[in-house]
């Protein structure tokens, strides 16, 4: 997929991904954003052995937006692979990035998303982040968020966080009466919901 913001523009994309456990895709995206364009892409991927989503972004125009939302569900022994990269070539652009992941089963997961600024990206304001669930001891994730920056008046931001849902949060549900399994959901549709 290409696509072309010109100067004001403004896209929302959505990607929804629900493939049966024999399927395999590979997408790739790229994106060029011009003056005060706005790119607001989705990608939501909830099954399916193997996917993987490469998505990029370059600026060619300054104040342009950029936000990337992505969430993920891996079960079974499936893959889900998440490639980003926003590449930020000219002052005053914003970028934010949220992917969220639920890996379960003996599924693994990959969230690579690199954030580069360039000299001349002067203002930039840059936002990363990957927060991943763990629902049992043969899940894996592979996070790696990445700032490379080259410019000085910049505020940029990452990290990442894997872990298993919060006993105590469960305990505390539970003790209002409310079943294990509702329990337990009810946590992870919280942790999605953004």
């Amino acid at each position: 997929t290409e696509g072309f913001l010109e100067q004001g523009a403004m896209l929302d994309f959505y990607r929804v991904q629900i493939f049966p456990d024999t399927h395999i895709f590979i997408g790739e995206s790229y994106f060029s954003q011009a003056k005060s364009s706005v790119f607001n892409d989705v990608t939501l991927s909830l099954d399916g052995k193997f996917i993987r989503n490469n998505l990029q972004t370059k600026y060619t125009g300054e104040f342009a937006e950029t936000h990337y939302y992505g969430f993920y569900f891996s079960d079974k022994d499936n893959h889900i692979d998440n490639h980003t990269f926003v590449d930020h070539t000219l002052p005053n652009c914003n970028s934010n990035e949220v992917y969220k992941g639920i890996i379960g089963d003996n599924s693994t997961a990959v969230f690579n998303g690199k954030i580069l600024v360039r000299p001349d990206a002067q203002q930039t304001n840059a936002y990363q982040s990957n927060k991943n669930i763990l629902l049992s001891n043969t899940a894996t994730i592979n996070t790696k968020p990445e700032l490379e920056i080259y410019a000085d008046d910049v505020k940029c931001s990452h990290g990442a966080t894997s872990g298993s849902l919060d006993e105590e949060h469960l305990f505390y549900l539970r003790a209002r009466g409310i079943a294990p399994d509702k329990a337990r959901n009810l946590l992870l549709s919280a942790f999605g919901e953004e």
